[in-house]
């Protein structure tokens, strides 16, 4: 079959990034489709299992994030809680568990760091939102810990720290800006979703939908070229759509790459995988947070806080930043698990995601985050790309819908420009 559509906007991929761009697009008043949907959401789909709902590994929402404004803007409501506020650190030499400063009321009492170390992390608690994170965008995050002066254990406490906030399981290969920026964040909080963060992909769904875009389910796009008088064909295998303008939000540089009329020159940072283990037990573990000393390592506890569980039981998510082999990362997570006092027979429902890529390309020491692929850094005026590896906002989900709302705001003003201009051609 071969149906031809002609649309304003065409936005290619249903993540997070995706969705935004068609419901702004939609939202700005241009006709808008949205194709290769396979399961809308990407990696911010959760899954239902035996009454409990698992995100595809920890999943938080900064409370002051650029995320919850372009939220808020699209009028995408959400509810949740704060994590449990106790954390240990877990030295997995020792297999030890103690109190973990995460604040500074913590500090005053933890065990795991010696005075001098409270005293200089006091110091960086109280001045580290005052910062301004762009001055460390010449060093990487661990350069930046290093420059603190702590002893190897107190180092260990921010690189944890720091871990959790970028996702980032090397702390070399991240600059220091957005690891900074990240714990400022970290520092006004975080929620953790009622419903799972399908209640933001399922939000988001209906704010494209209802502004008018049309979603294609289960076309994907298989080309994008761009034509004489301005204008682009995707095609997919039911059809091709000729439109003013285009987004690619394909999730990986190498998915957007393989679409674009002509080879854009980015320069990318690595991207950071791990490796998670998401449980659904029958009750509250003894240990609800737990950070990684000296090996990159999480366990958090997402429900009862959140409605993520039937009465009585619990949602709790393990993670390796930077994954290995599927065996060793497993059992490593599981020996976590264990010392945090679970046990198999606590297991109602359990789901292991091995090398899962939750960044795709982290920002580079040097350029810092504003070194990023802009929105239109696509080589080919009116195609733009947008994903949790553009722009120069966030990480993570933050980036992701910061350049989708981005993305989609410049597909729509060229394609008013598009229509101006052939307009003006008409009227001569």
């Amino acid at each position: 079959m071969d149906d031809r559509c002609d649309v304003e906007v065409v936005v290619v991929g249903a993540g997070l990034a995706g969705l935004v761009a068609a419901a702004v697009a939609a939202r700005g008043g241009a006709s808008v489709v949205l194709c290769d949907v396979r399961a809308a959401g990407g990696r911010a789909r959760s899954d239902q299992r035996e009454g409990f709902v698992l995100n595809q590994g920890p999943h938080a929402l900064y409370r002051s994030g650029a995320g919850v404004d372009v939220l808020g803007r699209l009028g995408v409501g959400f509810s949740g809680s704060p994590p449990h506020p106790a954390a240990s650190g877990y030295t997995e030499a020792t297999g030890g568990l103690a109190r973990l400063p995460t604040s500074a009321g913590s500090l005053v009492r933890s065990p795991a760091l010696g005075l001098a170390d409270k005293v200089r992390l006091a110091r960086l608690l109280t001045t580290l939102p005052k910062r301004q994170g762009a001055s460390f965008a010449e060093m990487s995050a661990a350069e930046w810990v290093a420059s603190l002066g702590l002893s190897s254990r107190g180092a260990g406490v921010i690189s944890a720290l720091t871990r959790v906030a970028t996702y980032a399981g090397d702390l070399d290969l991240v600059a220091a800006d957005a690891a900074v920026a990240q714990l400022q964040l970290a520092l006004e909080g975080v929620i953790y979703l009622d419903g799972g963060w399908q209640s933001l992909v399922d939000g988001l769904v209906a704010a494209a939908t209802s502004a008018g875009a049309r979603v294609l389910e289960g076309e994907r796009a298989t080309a994008l070229q761009a034509r004489t008088d301005g204008t682009f064909e995707v095609c997919t295998p039911a059809r091709t759509l000729q439109a003013a303008s285009v987004v690619v939000a394909t999730g990986s540089p190498a998915a957007a790459r393989a679409l674009l009329p002509h080879a854009p020159a980015w320069e990318l940072g690595a991207p950071a995988t791990a490796a998670c283990l998401d449980l659904g037990l029958r009750r509250v573990p003894a240990t609800m947070v737990a950070f990684g000393l000296d090996q990159p390592l999480y366990l958090s506890t997402h429900s009862p806080k959140a409605h993520l569980a039937p009465p009585g039981g619990a949602v709790v998510h393990l993670m390796r930043y930077g994954a290995r082999t599927s065996p060793e990362d497993k059992d490593q997570l599981w020996a976590l698990a264990r010392r945090c006092g679970i046990g198999e027979r606590d297991v109602v429902a359990q789901r292991f995601l091995h090398e899962m890529t939750v960044c795709h390309a982290l920002p580079r020491p040097g350029p810092g985050l504003t070194g990023r692929p802009a929105i239109d850094a696509t080589g080919t005026a009116g195609v733009f790309i947008a994903g949790d590896w553009v722009g120069p906002v966030g990480l993570l989900a933050d980036a992701s819908l910061a350049s989708g709302e981005a993305a989609g705001r410049g597909a729509v003003e060229h394609a008013k420009r598009q229509q101006t201009n052939d307009s003006a051609m008409v009227g001569r």
